[in-house]
């Protein structure tokens, strides 16, 4: 993909094979059954995804570059959309991390053996080397409940692979949506996988990334079903799609989805063509998401009035998903704080 904002014929194949397993796999229906049962997740549509070659795709094989965060951008468009409860964002941004470093775990990743979630740390939760042992608390991870793997940076950046269910590690539901955890780490070193050749640096902007896309994708699919609902129920003789207040702030949250998708993929590229601002980038994109993401699944549940607060509608689901991700990424003025000190710094561009 380049900055002409067109996928390859091959991400394009990539994005419409998601689309068509995603749309075979799931409907409204099915994801409500999931969501009805406390940590779980859509190990079905993972497989198929896997199995149809997904992962494989963007991560690559042997020494075959794969479709990189560009395929990984278009193929979460389509999971949001749904919105798919699987770790596919996290498990690529791992496989293409460890594929990097020549991991041997990123076959594993790309043949669907291995499920990732990803603690990059915060200022409030930071893992450390104490004596023999990795220690600390963590924060927010996202989709750590379902996943088979945790890819664990300590503070100093180093990244360590270790067993979810590992002796040591300590999960529960973070108590603020359906798919963040948070915990506990105190594992002998030994007992940890050391990824050497890469760190902190290569995983963060990637897994930012990879969360904008999903939430991309969910935010403009919670648009496109309110402007249906909107453009059908009446009141008072009329469309609500008629009334200028409605149709003014159901445009402004898509023009909230249209700036998401566009910084979104730009850090995607940026990404795979390693340009020096590509960690900026994808700053930028997470900033987006906690703003203009936030925003736009807000009016969208409020624009389907009672409907919107109703659980048997699936409206809400997109909010929650929205909402977790941005929770994940962090707090809005954090991610700005991190741009401008980059552009004072001088290592930033002011855009």
């Amino acid at each position: 993909m380049t900055m002409t904002f067109r996928p390859t014929e091959d991400q394009g194949d990539l994005q419409q094979l998601v689309a068509s397993i995603v749309a075979g796999q799931t409907n409204d229906e099915s994801v409500a059954a999931i969501d009805a049962t406390a940590g779980a997740w859509d190990e079905g549509l993972h497989e198929a995804l896997v199995a149809s070659g997904v992962v494989e795709a963007v991560v690559g094989e042997h020494d075959e570059p794969g479709l990189g965060m560009a395929g990984l951008y278009l193929a979460l468009l389509e999971a949001g959309r749904a919105p798919a409860r699987v770790p596919l964002a996290s498990t690529a941004v791992a496989g293409l991390v460890l594929a990097r470093a020549g991991h041997p775990a990123a076959a594993r990743i790309a043949a669907g053996e291995v499920t990732v979630a990803i603690s990059t740390g915060d200022p409030l939760h930071a893992l450390r080397v104490v004596g023999d042992r990795l220690e600390g608390t963590l924060g927010i991870v996202y989709a750590a409940q379902h996943v088979s793997h945790l890819l664990l940076a300590d503070e100093g950046g180093a990244l360590h692979l270790v067993a979810a269910d590992h002796e040591g590690v300590e999960l529960r539901p973070a108590g603020l949506g359906v798919d963040g955890a948070t915990g506990r780490v105190s594992v002998p070193l030994t007992e940890l996988d050391v990824i050497p050749g890469v760190t902190l640096a290569d995983v963060l902007p990637r897994l930012r990334t990879a969360l904008a896309a999903l939430a991309t994708g969910a935010a403009a699919e919670a648009v496109r079903r309110t402007a249906d609902y909107v453009s059908h129920r009446v009141q008072f003789g009329q469309p609500l799609s008629t009334k200028q207040g409605v149709a003014i702030r159901a445009a402004d949250a898509h023009i909230d989805t249209e700036s998401m998708r566009l910084a979104t993929m730009r850090a995607a590229v940026a990404i795979d063509e390693e340009q020096p601002d590509a960690a900026q980038a994808a700053t930028e994109a997470a900033w987006w998401v906690t703003t203009a993401g936030v925003r736009a699944v807000h009016a969208a549940q409020h624009l389907h009035g009672g409907m919107g607060a109703d659980v048997d509608n699936h409206i809400h689901r997109y909010f929650v998903l929205v909402r977790d991700i941005a929770i994940a990424l962090g707090a809005a003025d954090a991610l700005l704080a991190e741009i401008g000190d980059a552009v004072v710094a001088g290592k930033g561009v002011l855009r």
